[in-house]
């Protein structure tokens, strides 16, 4: 472990050694007499080094914690408490630590008035088994209402920690915990000590044998009505009418003024119970939020800031609920308290995603805030004023943004470029002003998320808004000249690539691309290869696709296989341009997600290999929907707001995620290894019964070619039974062209271990055909009674079913949507037939909405739509034959 030189000088290194030269010394525990102040100063290095992160073996934490214990033949108050302190940190490592218990208990007992008896209680919660918690009981809740807060708060604490070993234990000890939340007054070790104690602190630096005399004065923080109420909702936290009428007991009423609750820290803490009420129960919102509004006017600033973030936090919040907590926060814009401040801003920030008219009253304030000394304050308080501001103060704020953006950290520059970001896509004719700014911050000195974040902030002003594209593009080919991320330099070429061709002027960014073949990376070059070809390959000019054939000529001499092989690729593209529709200008790609479950089946697969893959069965998706599916999350939602105790929504799966995901499970059933990959599956189940029922059933319907598979996901809500032997009896109600096969039941299902799953497998008769029919389903189980002390089931149940809604097997569950460009299926289509009509629509005032439908043959179903440049396939082949044509 090494020290810096400032502690070397100070002398701390002969404190902080190794953990070697402590566990030598730690024979000073064994000398006679034995010293307080030197066994002091080694407990210090052992409890520093375990803070330290230092560990020690199960056999060196055992010398260690048994050597400590020989110490409390010493009566030194100090070096007791160093004692427990050691023992606390050391007993998570040591073994057989139990047997300390009985000196522990002896510094327990209520008539003890040693100082150290909140640190016998803290280290006996470290010690004692959950089976003996029974035991120790009654010491603790003696200790929970003691008169002394240290005591009081140790065995609060402790409680605590005891609940999730002994939770039935620690339940009883519910009116002790009321009552210490109740306590109007209470007590403090601080004082003045005994006869003995040399005018020493808390009896530190003296060797006196002196046990007990200390005097208690009282304590005016009112800790412990803190970890009482702690306490208490973790006892309470299964029961909501308990927790919301214990909020109202403490409350005080509607304006709280009758409130028990002393400690600012335990009202904030009821402040947050109170919202998470609100936001589980809808019915006392009204209730609850009087009560919030109510904090909003306490004397501690601590908790009107909480009251005020909890209101603002609500969900579906109105303008009018928002103007008492927006009036305090104002407050405290102009406070001399840093603290206050930048806590102000900070929830302001936040609520100016969602509600920014209601945050604009605070405007004036957070323009004075923008030259505050913290910087961080100035930072929140710009980006709110980015959010809540008009097109008349961007200019304005753009130029107080550059005067600091060199004093602030990275994340705090993130969070103003996606400030920007936003608002310039509000305010599309101030694109000049922040593109001049964005440009200016990415030749600045910054790290990979900061330059990531002004990147892609250029990228969306390319995207929407069409005035700055050439302007934005010049930016990033300057940047890339000089660009020390590789990431970003191949994101910025893949760009000039797709947009570069459709500049008026396309010849002006060719330099600046080729530049990036001639002086970087393997992995730059090889997507500079790509993007010079698509400027060859999509450009109308003769001239300049011969000099950028010329160009990719010079790379096949590139020292790296990537780069040679791409260019290589592109100049054939060249001597074959229908080749240039698949590998160029193809505006569809096929989903990642589907392409890597068909993969790995396919190599899984042993009897695959003598067939080639089949590519033809991956869903095609859009470039759209592909950026969509894996864009990241804007920093204003992250970093930029106050993280709260709700956690962030993952997306939901897409339709290519839930295939693959169903295609993996089915894969690992030994039943259906010879049925061959699965053609498709139901996106979303079908819920057979309603959601209050004790027994849930919903229904996916997987299509393979041969076979039909329904998989019911069966959940049991009844935590005292047990089902055994579950299954689904499917009857068609007419002939449907499916033999049963099997049906694989749910050997066992209790609400522990629900959902499971039941696999009923049809065989369809004929292949070449698609089935359509209707299933009556029927839930079969025995049912077992499960003891709830002992946990174990009857012997003998009773045979049940269960009705459920009937299933359908319908022509939508064999179609697979892919996706198409319009103009490329229409250009396939010349060749064909052709036919020409005159329709007459009086009903239709445009053709807006209006669709023909196009039947070719009977596999296929196109819709097209004369309004849009694309449309959506539905691919409807039998998988059972090969993939038809146009």
């Amino acid at each position: 472990m090494s020290l810096n030189k400032k502690d070397e000088e100070s002398g701390l290194s002969t404190y902080y050694n190794n953990k070697t030269t402590v566990i030598q010394e730690a024979r000073v525990f064994n000398e006679s007499p034995i010293s307080p102040r030197k066994c002091r100063a080694l407990l210090t290095r052992i409890v520093y080094l375990l803070y330290a992160g230092e560990t020690f073996t199960t056999q060196e934490a055992t010398t260690l914690f048994f050597g400590t214990t020989k110490l409390f033949q010493h009566k030194d108050s100090a070096l007791r408490q160093m004692v427990y302190l050691a023992i606390k940190e050391l007993a998570t490592t040591a073994e057989d630590v139990i047997m300390v218990t009985s000196s522990i208990m002896k510094d327990m007992q209520p008539n003890s008035e040693v100082i150290y008896r909140p640190n016998a209680i803290r280290a006996l919660c470290r010690i004692i088994d959950p089976s003996m918690a029974q035991g120790v009981e009654r010491f603790f809740k003696a200790a929970i209402v003691d008169k002394n807060s240290s005591i009081s708060s140790a065995a609060l604490v402790s409680a605590y920690h005891l609940f999730p070993l002994a939770k039935d234990v620690v339940k009883r000890w519910v009116n002790e915990a009321q009552e210490a939340v109740n306590a109007k007054s209470s007590s403090s070790f601080f004082g003045s000590g005994g006869a003995g104690g040399g005018g020493s602190y808390l009896g530190w630096g003296s060797s006196s044998q002196q046990t007990s005399g200390f005097q208690a004065v009282a304590s005016t923080s009112y800790i412990t009505q803190y970890h009482a109420l702690g306490l208490l909702y973790l006892i309470r936290q299964q029961d909501r009418m308990a927790i919301t009428k214990m909020i109202q007991q403490l409350g005080g009423g509607k304006t709280g003024a009758g409130t028990t609750l002393k400690n600012p820290m335990a009202l904030c803490m009821l402040i947050r119970y109170a919202a998470k009420v609100m936001e589980e129960d809808p019915n006392v919102q009204r209730q609850m939020l009087e009560l919030i509004e109510s904090w909003l006017r306490h004397k501690s600033d601590m908790v009107n800031l909480e009251a005020a973030r909890a209101i603002c936090e609500m969900k579906g919040v109105t303008a009018s609920q928002l103007t008492k907590p927006i009036a305090v926060l104002q407050l405290f814009l102009s406070s001399h308290k840093s603290s206050l401040r930048f806590a102000a801003t900070r929830t302001l920030a936040s609520l100016a995603l969602s509600h920014p008219a209601s945050v604009a009253t605070c405007n004036v304030d957070l323009e004075n805030l923008i030259s505050d000394s913290n910087r961080s304050v100035a930072t929140y308080a710009i980006t709110t004023l980015l959010k809540t501001g008009n097109e008349a103060s961007v200019d304005r704020l753009m130029k107080q943004i550059t005067g600091f953006m060199s004093e602030i950290s990275d994340e705090f520059k993130v969070i103003i470029v996606e400030a920007i970001r936003s608002l310039c896509l509000k305010f599309p004719t101030k694109h000049a002003s922040m593109l001049s700014f964005l440009s200016g911050v990415l030749r600045d000195e910054g790290g990979y998320d900061f330059k990531r974040a002004v990147v892609e902030a250029m990228f969306d002003m390319i995207k929407y808004i069409g005035d700055c594209k050439e302007q934005a593009l010049s930016h990033l080919c300057e940047f890339i000249e000089d660009c020390e991320f590789t990431k970003l330099s191949v994101r910025i070429l893949h760009l000039l690539g797709l947009e570069g061709p459709k500049a008026p002027q396309p010849t002006k960014y060719i330099r600046y691309i080729y530049n990036r073949v001639v002086l970087e990376n393997a992995t730059v070059r090889a997507a500079a290869v790509a993007s010079l070809a698509k400027f060859g390959l999509n450009s109308i000019d003769e001239k300049l696709a011969s000099s950028v054939k010329v160009l990719l000529t010079r790379c096949l001499d590139d020292v790296d296989d990537e780069v040679r092989d791409r260019a290589a690729m592109y100049l054939k593209v060249y001597q074959a341009p229908p080749l240039a529709e698949t590998y160029v200008k193809e505006e569809s790609i096929f989903s990642l997600s589907a392409l890597e479950s068909k993969l790995v089946s396919y190599i899984g697969d042993p009897s695959a290999s003598s067939e080639p893959f089949d590519v033809s069965s991956i869903p095609k998706v859009s470039r759209a929907q592909a950026a969509k599916e894996t864009a990241r999350p804007s920093s204003l939602e992250t970093i930029g707001a106050p993280s709260t105790s709700k956690a962030a929504t993952p997306p939901p799966p897409t339709t290519a995620e839930v295939q693959s995901a169903y295609a993996e499970q089915l894969a690992e059933i030994p039943e259906f290894a010879n049925y061959g990959s699965v053609f498709s599956s139901s996106v979303k189940p079908t819920q057979l019964t309603e959601s209050e029922t004790e027994y849930q059933v919903s229904v996916v319907k997987h299509v393979f070619k041969e076979h039909i598979v329904f998989q019911f996901n069966v959940s049991n809500t009844i935590p005292d039974t047990l089902l055994d032997q579950v299954s689904v009896i499917m009857q068609a109600t007419a002939d449907a062209g499916l033999t049963e096969d099997f049906i694989i039941p749910i050997p066992t299902l209790t609400s522990q271990t629900s959902p499971g799953t039941v696999y009923c497998s049809f065989t369809r008769d004929s292949p070449e055909e698609y089935q359509i029919a209707s299933f009556t389903c029927l839930l079969k189980f025995v049912s077992k009674e499960v003891d709830p002390s002992t946990g174990e089931p009857e012997e003998e149940g009773y045979e049940d079913e269960y009705a459920l809604e009937d299933t359908e097997l319908s022509a939508a569950d064999y179609i697979v949507p892919t996706y198409v460009t319009f103009l490329s299926e229409w250009d396939r289509m010349r060749g064909g037939v052709n036919l020409t009509e005159t329709f007459s629509l009086p009903a239709m005032e445009s053709l807006k909405g209006t669709f023909v439908t196009t039947s070719c043959n009977t596999d296929w179903l196109t819709f097209f739509s004369f309004l849009s440049d694309s449309c959506m396939r539905l691919d409807h082949r039998n998988p059972a034959h090969a993939t038809p044509r146009w």
